[in-house]
């Protein structure tokens, strides 16, 4: 990648996070423009800074203002920015909570650098990046919690379930577009009308939601 991916750390544990801003200040196409301990102190520098970072890797546990709270903010006033959660917490029910709170992808603090570069870099490319196997994880764990329903279809046309469908089928804009003989443009409109209809962060919280009311074909 030949873009410059800015990044803002925000994590209370002063050597992890020192160490990890090193490792990746090493990469190329990294920049560690901001780090900090809590939530707070990344606000006021988004609030004084004229250059906002593309990506934000973050703590859960942290004073004065934790990692659940600052990605409700970061969600509602600059949506823009992705939201890497790292931290020492890996249950499945978690990494959903993080989901619909508008995290993009979720790393647990004994990943190793080779896979810290890789989420951000995929995140920075996508917007959002899950592994299929976390992904599986938290889709068993809603199957199990759920009790099957008669599919809701009062917020989704039967269009926009069909390219959901699609989109947990790990299909791209482009071949969803050629299987469904429509534009791009009509499926990434689906897409963004399906985020605002389900009031979703990001796709992972779309499936989500398509599995908690029985509308995918799993």
């Amino acid at each position: 990648m030949n873009s410059i991916i800015h990044i803002a750390m925000i994590d209370d544990e002063v050597l992890f996070r020192k160490s990890m801003a090193f490792l990746l200040n090493e990469e190329k196409n990294i920049n560690i423009m901001f780090d900090g301990d809590n939530g707070q102190e990344l606000l006021k520098f988004l609030r004084k800074s004229e250059r906002h970072p593309d990506i934000i890797l973050m703590d859960i546990r942290m004073p004065v203002l934790n990692g659940i709270d600052t990605s409700k903010i970061i969600s509602e006033k600059y949506p823009k920015i992705k939201i890497i959660i790292i931290s020492s917490y890996d249950s499945d029910h978690f990494i959903e909570q993080m989901v619909q709170y508008g995290a993009c992808a979720y790393l647990v603090k004994q990943s190793d650098p080779q896979t810290v570069v890789h989420t951000i870099n995929q995140v920075y490319r996508y917007g959002v990046y899950f592994p299929a196997e976390m992904l599986n994880n938290i889709i068993n764990t809603k199957r199990l919690t759920n009790r099957p329903s008669e599919p809701v279809l009062k917020d989704l046309s039967e269009r926009e379930v069909e390219i959901l469908n699609l989109i947990y089928q790990q299909f791209n804009t482009k071949e969803i577009a050629e299987k469904l003989y429509i534009s791009e443009r009509t499926v990434e409109g689906h897409r963004k009308n399906m985020l605002d209809k389900t009031k979703s962060k990001n796709v992972v919280g779309l499936i989500l939601y398509g599995i908690k009311n029985n509308l995918l074909s799993i």
